[in-house]
C-alpha cells in the first residue's frame, strides 16, 4: 500500500507525482468539458475547414472591385427586356444572335465571344426555390434568416459573406449548424469563373455581384444584377484564342449604359 510520503512530502509540499496526478485530471476535466460544451461546434468547424480546403472558392467574401475605368471604343446600343445598354463592340452577328426565350436572349460576336442575358423578377430565385415541394419554407426561414428572403439580392449577399472563418467552435450549436449550410448553399450558386475572385458592382438602378475576373481560365464571368423591380445576369464567354479579348473596362462599359 502507498504510503502518505508518496503524495506530500515531509515539509508538507505536494510531490511531484501529486502535482502530476492533479494535473491529468484537471486536464481531463477540462477537455470533458470542452467538448461538453463546444464538440459539436467543433466538429462542425472541422467539416468546414475541410470542405474550403476541397472547394477554396467558399472562401471569397465580395470585394469592391478595383478598375473601374470605362472602355471608350466603338460600341453599339442594344435593347433587351424593356432596358437599353451599349456593348463596346461593333461586330454582332446577328445571324446568330437570337431570343432563346420570353426571359434569355444570347449575343454573338464575329469574334467568337458571346453575352447571354438573363431578365427576371427581382425574386426570380427566391420563387424558384420556395415554389420546390422539396423545400421547407420554415426550415429555409430558420437557415437562412427573415432578412435574406426578402429578395435575391438579400440572398445572395447573405450566402456570399459566408465563410469559413464564421463557423467556429465559440457559437451555438444551432448557429454552427446554419453556417454550415449556407457555406455549402454559396458552393452552389456560384457560378463558373468564380474561383478567379468575387465583387460587388452597381449599375444605375442595380445592385449585385461579379463572378470571376475577365481572362480567368474558364473563359467566363458573370454579373448578377438586382432592382427593386427587376433582376439581370449577364454571362460573358471568351472565345479560347479569338482576337477580341473581353476587359474589366468593357463589362463596366454595360453596366454604366445600362438603364
Amino acid at each position: 500500500m502507498e504510503s502518505n510520503e508518496d503524495f506530500v512530502r515531509t515539509d508538507g509540499s505536494m510531490s511531484t507525482r501529486t502535482r502530476v496526478l492533479i494535473g491529468l485530471v484537471i486536464s481531463l476535466l477540462l477537455s470533458f468539458a470542452y467538448l461538453w460544451f463546444f464538440g459539436f461546434q467543433t466538429l462542425i468547424a472541422l467539416e468546414a475547414g475541410y470542405f474550403a480546403r476541397r472547394m477554396p472558392v467558399v472562401k471569397l467574401a465580395p470585394a469592391p472591385l478595383t478598375d473601374l475605368s470605362v472602355s471608350l471604343s466603338a460600341g453599339k446600343k442594344l435593347s433587351y427586356f424593356g432596358y437599353e445598354f451599349v456593348v463596346p463592340w461593333d461586330d454582332v452577328d446577328q445571324a446568330r444572335t437570337r431570343m432563346i426565350s420570353d426571359n434569355k436572349a444570347m449575343i454573338v460576336f464575329q469574334s467568337g465571344n458571346s453575352l447571354s442575358v438573363w431578365h427576371g423578377s427581382p425574386r426570380a430565385f427566391l420563387n424558384t426555390a420556395l415554389s420546390n415541394d422539396k423545400i421547407d419554407q420554415s426550415t429555409l426561414r430558420r437557415v437562412v434568416g427573415d432578412e435574406a428572403l426578402q429578395s435575391d439580392y438579400a440572398l445572395y449577399r447573405t450566402l456570399l459573406d459566408m465563410t469559413p472563418d464564421n463557423i467556429h467552435p465559440f457559437v451555438s450549436p444551432s448557429d454552427a449548424a446554419k453556417r454550415a449550410l449556407l457555406l455549402v448553399a454559396k458552393r452552389v450558386c456560384m457560378p463558373t469563373g468564380s474561383e478567379s475572385g468575387v465583387f460587388t458592382v452597381s449599375a444605375g438602378e442595380f445592385s449585385g455581384f461579379q463572378f470571376g475576373r475577365p481572362g480567368n481560365p474558364s473563359g467566363e464571368v458573370s454579373v448578377r444584377l438586382f432592382s427593386d423591380s427587376s433582376s439581370f445576369n449577364f454571362i460573358f464567354h471568351q472565345a479560347a484564342g479569338g482576337p477580341t479579348v473581353i476587359s474589366q473596362p468593357d463589362i463596366n462599359r454595360i453596366l454604366r449604359t445600362l438603364h
